[in-house]
């Protein structure tokens, strides 16, 4: 039988991810939102619409995950869809002036979550991590395009 590494860092990534996810979903369960919905949000534009293909690339979502948060997000009207101009198969996503608010806020959140995680930590170590963090990811990319996934 075998037993689980402690110390992997694939499992330290994924106890500390759920950690943070967790506690993220406290934070915003006021605003009534998910740390999904949050996330969405702050990568929209109010004026500038983007393709639901585009935000899937944005926050790595399948198009049926974007659909279901985008029509959770659409009934608390936080977005709107409208025809894509440019391609008619398509529609562009828009956030709503209720929706830049809520993005506004959740944003300085965001900002104060990221400073106290990061507190007694060097910023070269800061650093260091989140170059680390590219090459783990990029590496799980490049694996996934190996195997075809």
């Amino acid at each position: 039988m075998s037993t689980c590494q402690h110390d992997s860092l694939g499992r330290l990534i994924y106890l500390t991810s759920q950690t943070m996810r967790n506690y993220v979903e406290r934070v915003l369960k006021p605003y009534d939102l998910t740390s999904e919905q949050a996330h969405i949000l702050k990568s929209m534009d109010v004026s500038v619409g983007r393709p639901q293909s585009e935000l899937c690339e944005l926050v790595g979502k399948t198009p049926a995950n974007i659909t279901r948060i985008l029509d959770r997000l659409e009934k608390k009207e936080l977005i709107i869809r409208r025809n894509n101009p440019a391609d008619r198969r398509s529609s562009l996503v828009f956030q709503t002036p209720n929706g830049l608010r809520l993005s506004s806020e959740v944003s300085s959140l965001f900002t104060t979550l990221s400073a106290e995680i990061e507190q007694d930590i060097r910023q070269e170590d800061v650093t260091v991590f989140k170059k680390v963090l590219s090459q783990i990811d990029t590496n799980l990319q490049r694996l996934s395009e190996h195997r075809g996934d």
